[in-house]
């Protein structure tokens, strides 16, 4: 029996797991027959204003290969696995580029995708193009589907996506505001991207339902040097709360030049950045008190449905092993290759694309994450997370980073503990 080691899985030292699990069962799997390798292909922002979102993908790798060792088990037949991961360098192009190579070169059984429209939906589109099954993750579900027009009445042969959806995260956001800045005024930073044009409808439509008003200084194009425009927009306009979907880099940029223009609004909830210790990093103390609804943290109550590692085992494990801060992309990382993994194990027919497609269609599987259920998404080819809000806190003194993310609100994920309540940004 072969068992298929990738680089990707050597270089957080996988090897060395996945050797021991395969010693340790090759008695038990002698009478499985030897089958051909399975190609799986990560279509991934490494480089590029959404790097962020890549940086747990190679220690998730390396954690399914160690459980699975190395293999998938079908139908008494044992496949290597192989997992090849391609850069899209955030862009869009490169992102329909790299998959047709994988599809087209590489001959990959199976795409994953993740981190925006920008990568995920260019991805998804050559899979669908190509019959390849496909499961994106790190977007929410409406830019997803509608940015690359969805039709709800058909929805897509073979592509899906499991995160959450706009419309809980709005209503996240609203029971964050409710308890913070109730009924105010809420500054909308919305690019001209998929994400900006079609979250800024739903968004504003929620918020106003419920009697907040809204600032929209209209779509913007990305990378921007200047947020002064929209500051001064905000600030003439007794703007409390800001709402904003950008990537790393570009929150960044727009929270330093708050400060330096002296704009304190009583929360920013930062979606598609302050997820991610490396966008908030740079700001310091300035972190404190920056808010997002997010998809998994460390408390989350699951386990993996591969070996049974809690979610504070996987983000310890993250960080003792990259010296990285946990990030809420590792969850919804390892819940994606859980779901490949058993969609794998299903499948009546690995050599039948839609085979593989209808398992992937089937799944109803406890992750990491909870419940990945295709059969319930607000949309069809999608399963919708829950979400719960967090905020910047300083760390405790025992903690290896100085700040950390606490959940304040969890109305849209009530199996998730609160740790406190939520509180107006600190200005000193």
């Amino acid at each position: 029996m072969t068992i298929k080691i990738t680089r990707r899985a050597a270089l957080l030292g996988g090897v060395s797991a996945i050797a021991g699990l395969a010693t340790s069962t090759l008695t038990t799997r002698a009478a499985f027959a030897a089958g051909r390798t399975l190609k799986i292909g990560v279509v991934s922002p490494q480089t590029g204003a959404m790097a962020a979102f890549a940086e747990p993908t190679e220690y998730v790798i390396s954690r399914i290969m160690a459980a699975t060792g190395g293999v998938i088990e079908n139908g008494g037949v044992t496949y290597p696995l192989e997992i090849i991961e391609r850069d899209t360098q955030s862009n869009p192009n490169r992102a329909a580029e790299v998959t047709q190579d994988l599809i087209l070169s590489e001959g990959v059984d199976v795409i994953l995708c993740y981190a925006g429209p920008e990568n995920a939906n260019p991805a998804s589109d050559q899979c669908e193009l190509n019959g390849v099954p496909c499961l994106a993750s790190d977007l929410p579900i409406q830019p997803w589907f509608f940015g690359r027009n969805g039709d709800p009445e058909t929805g897509f042969d073979y592509t899906y996506c499991a995160f959450f959806s706009a419309d809980t995260y709005a209503k996240s956001m609203i029971a964050f505001m409710d308890k913070i800045a109730p009924q105010g005024t809420v500054g909308g930073l919305w690019p001209n991207d998929a994400d900006g044009v079609v979250m800024s409808e739903i968004f504003t439509k929620s918020f106003g339902d419920v009697g907040y008003t809204i600032v929209d200084p209209g779509r913007f194009d990305l990378p921007t040097s200047s947020y002064s425009t929209q500051i001064a927009k905000f600030r003439d306009s007794g703007v409390n709360i800001i709402q904003g979907i950008m990537p790393p880099p570009d929150f960044t940029l727009f929270w330093t030049q708050c400060a330096q223009q002296g704009f304190q609004p009583t929360a920013v909830i930062a979606g598609k950045s302050a997820e991610y210790p490396t966008s908030v990093a740079p700001l310091g103390e300035k972190a404190v008190g920056v808010s997002v609804p997010i998809w998994w943290t460390p408390d989350f109550p699951y386990v993996s449905s591969l070996d049974g590692s809690t979610a504070m085992e996987i983000a310890r494990g993250y960080e003792a092993e990259t010296g990285r801060q946990w990030m809420a992309g590792v969850g919804s990382r390892h819940a994606m290759l859980e779901v490949l993994v058993d969609t794998l194990r299903r499948a009546t027919d690995l050599d039948d694309p839609d085979s593989v497609r209808d398992a992937l269609a089937a799944t109803k599987l406890e992750t990491i994450c909870g419940l990945i259920d295709f059969t319930t998404g607000p949309v069809p080819n999608s399963a919708e997370l829950g979400l719960v809000a967090v905020q910047w806190i300083k760390a405790p003194d025992d903690y290896q980073f100085p700040y950390d993310m606490t959940v304040v609100e969890n109305t849209y994920h009530p199996s998730v503990p609160v740790a406190r309540e939520p509180f107006p940004i600190p200005y000193s």
